[in-house]
């Protein structure tokens, strides 16, 4: 969606008069729909909007009223025209309007507020100068490093994850009045903050993790960035962040790694880590939605994460500490679900142990691996092999991982795909009927972990590997993927 000039646009002329329908949606040509919406005392903007998207309510609540616009494509519309009236039997009309756009109602951003002074009828609302509320490759601008600028690269084998940084990073500043500024990729620098900054207070930021790949074939790859930026979104409106349009900020990431290209290692073992932040960098220390942000991609180069083979690794599983709930934030991708869990990473490994199986509830639910999903492939009380993992029920994370090794083992057909609720008891049953075959977990960084053991409520379970090992079956498919040994739509070329 765009109110500029965009190709294929479509002007709309409309005559309110024509297609009057009192309380329900007013058409605007096939394009596009608006309804109107408020907040009515005991009513929340939030509420009337998400139960039905063509309310109509009238009031003289404290807050604005919305108008919001969903395109179904590409338009340009010149004029909104509003029925503004006295309804002496339901409540006052507005004196300020709120209008937002987008291309649905999740990614709705004011583009005008109008103040209306005893209103009466019908009122035209002229859009022609409205900003565009997207980031668009097409402003990309760049600002090169200059020979003397640019950093040597480290070596593949002193590569620590995180460590070295590209020479370059993009950024693109939103505020609400102006929406999105044009994107810049722009030499490696410091950020400056005003003290008060949100970020710096209340946490409002988030972040995303994926990885470019240079191929056998010597093809630079990313690998389904589209699910990275979906959550990325889905994460940003649960931040009270702002929007941005999916497939622009791809082209804007892929042009940030053809800059910095020769940080790709030259390795079918190593890659680069993309790592998209999104901050709250307004100075007020007031608790309410942010006003101005910051998106920022940083590139690193990476090794490999298993440095000395394929290791499985040990968990502590201890119920006293619980990494999500529901209700919560679990399933988003904020630094404040990662924070928390430093403490008790460091009481695991004091323990002996490289990671923490997170439990929830009473009867205490597997949920995550470190920063992992986790999988077991086991004999059901049937005697058939299922690949476990649990359900995304708002206490995990949907991992592009996880989604990707369930879609395969769907795909191979070859046993039993589940995504249910798994408690410890049930996994200890599964360990002493002899049911239990793998457990890992899956993620970005390591893109599969096996588990050797697990450490629980003062016993340790060790577990099995099967043998052809589903694991490493689901690592070596995954990384021919990634470095071209095959070619998959999945694996999206830069």
């Amino acid at each position: 969606m765009a109110f500029s000039s965009v190709s294929d646009e479509l002007v709309e002329e409309f005559n309110p008069k024509k297609e009057e329908k009192e309380g329900s949606i007013l058409e605007v040509g096939d394009q596009a729909v608006w309804s109107l919406s408020s907040c009515k005392a005991g009513f929340g903007i939030d509420q009337l909007r998400d139960d039905s998207t063509d309310t109509y309510w009238q009031s003289d609540g404290q807050l604005p009223h919305l108008v919001n616009i969903q395109f179904r494509k590409k338009t340009t519309i010149q004029n909104i025209w509003i029925f503004a009236d006295y309804k002496a039997d339901e409540s006052y009309t507005p004196s300020r309007i709120s209008i937002r756009a987008g291309t649905g109602f999740s990614d709705l951003q004011e583009v005008e507020v109008v103040e209306l002074n005893e209103p009466n009828g019908w009122i035209a609302i002229p859009l022609k100068d409205a900003q565009d509320k997207y980031v668009y490759f097409s402003d990309l601008e760049e600002k090169i490093c200059t020979p003397d600028q640019l950093r040597p690269k480290p070596d593949n084998s002193a590569l620590v994850f995180g460590k070295y940084f590209t020479d370059h990073m993009l950024e693109v500043s939103w505020d609400s009045k102006r929406g999105w500024a044009k994107p810049v990729i722009s030499p490696m620098h410091n950020l400056q903050l005003h003290p008060g900054a949100k970020v710096l207070h209340y946490a409002i930021e988030l972040f995303e993790g994926m990885k470019a790949y240079r191929g056998e074939d010597g093809c630079l790859r990313l690998f389904r960035p589209d699910k990275n930026m979906a959550r990325m979104l889905s994460t940003a409106k649960r931040s009270s962040l702002p929007t941005f349009d999916a497939e622009e900020m791809i082209k804007c990431v892929k042009r940030l790694i053809q800059i910095d290209k020769e940080w790709v290692p030259y390795s079918t073992t190593s890659s680069l880590y993309i790592r998209p932040t999104f901050i709250a960098t307004d100075p007020s220390l007031g608790v309410a939605s942010p006003n101005e942000a910051l998106l920022y991609v940083l590139l690193c180069p990476v090794g490999p994460y298993f440095t000395s083979g394929f290791k499985p690794i040990s968990l502590m599983a201890d119920p006293q500490y619980v990494r999500s709930w529901p209700g919560g934030c679990g399933a988003m991708k904020m630094g404040a679900n990662y924070a928390p869990t430093i403490y008790i990473q460091k009481q695991s490994e004091l323990l002996g142990h490289q990671q923490v199986l997170w439990l929830y509830g009473a009867d205490h639910q597997l949920t995550e691996v470190g920063t992992m999903n986790i999988f077991l492939f086991m004999l059901n009380e049937n005697g058939e092999r299922e690949l476990v993992t649990p359900p995304l029920d708002g206490l995990i994370l949907p991992g592009v991982t996880r989604l990707s090794l369930l879609e395969l083992a769907r795909e191979w057909k070859e046993f039993r795909v589940v995504e249910r609720t798994i408690t410890m008891a049930e996994v200890i049953q599964a360990h002493e009927e002899k049911r239990l075959l793998e457990i890992f977990g899956a993620g970005t960084a390591c893109v599969v972990c096996p588990v050797s053991s697990i450490s629980y409520q003062g016993r340790e379970y060790n577990i099995p590997r099967s043998e052809p090992s589903l694991s490493q079956r689901f690592l070596k498919t995954m990384s021919d993927i990634h470095y071209g040994r095959v070619q998959h739509p999945w694996a999206v070329d830069i």
